[in-house]
């Protein structure tokens, strides 16, 4: 006969098992320690999330990425036809800066090309050939002792599923970054695409 005191351990026994055979101590709980900050610790980590944003279509990485005084820089078969009058002289430009890269890319992002011939894609990726650190330049001139220059081989794709159609482009993008803060950001973004 069981004694009364080993019925009433009997039940926390049985409580004890069950609770001791939902934890695994070899499989623990999965912590989550992300976060959406972006680091852009180093060069490389910095055209990481310029591929980043392209892919999520993150105008909030994209703009975490460029310093504040950036410049976009076109090669000079393409000013006629992209470029804007950036100081107001009647004459297009070659370059442009932080607020006209910002608008235009939240335009390819979610609304499309900005002369409205094409709705924003389904799928947009880019991509860049990083190459390995030996490959990297130093900035010659002036002011720039601590920037990097890295060129990089692009592909960038615009998917539209309706019409089964792709806009492609690639070339080559030389940028120059520069570190800020113990950050590192995109100064200049040069398209060599022809050169």
């Amino acid at each position: 006969m069981i004694s009364r005191n080993k019925l009433r351990t009997l039940p926390l026994l049985l409580a004890l098992l069950f609770l001791a055979s939902c934890w695994n101590p070899f499989h623990p709980k999965l912590r989550d320690v992300s976060n959406d900050t972006i680091q852009n610790r180093t060069p490389r980590e910095v055209l990481q999330n310029l591929e980043l944003s392209y892919g999520e279509r993150n105008i909030n990485i994209f703009k975490s990425i460029l310093a504040p005084d950036f410049r976009f820089e076109l090669i000079s078969s393409e000013v006629n036809q992209i470029g804007i009058d950036v100081n107001e002289d009647g004459i297009r430009d070659s370059w442009w800066g932080y607020d006209q890269e910002v608008l235009y890319t939240g335009n390819l992002f979610t609304e499309g090309s900005s002369d409205g011939t094409h709705e924003p894609p389904d799928d947009l990726q880019l991509r860049l050939q990083i190459p390995p650190e030996e490959s990297w330049e130093d900035d010659p001139e002036l002011g720039h002792e601590d920037w990097v220059v890295i060129p990089c081989i692009f592909d960038l794709k615009l998917s539209y599923y309706a019409s089964n159609s792709m806009i492609t482009a690639s070339g080559v993008a030389r940028f120059y970054l520069k570190p800020a803060d113990e950050r590192w950001y995109i100064a200049i973004w040069r398209d060599e695409s022809n050169l």
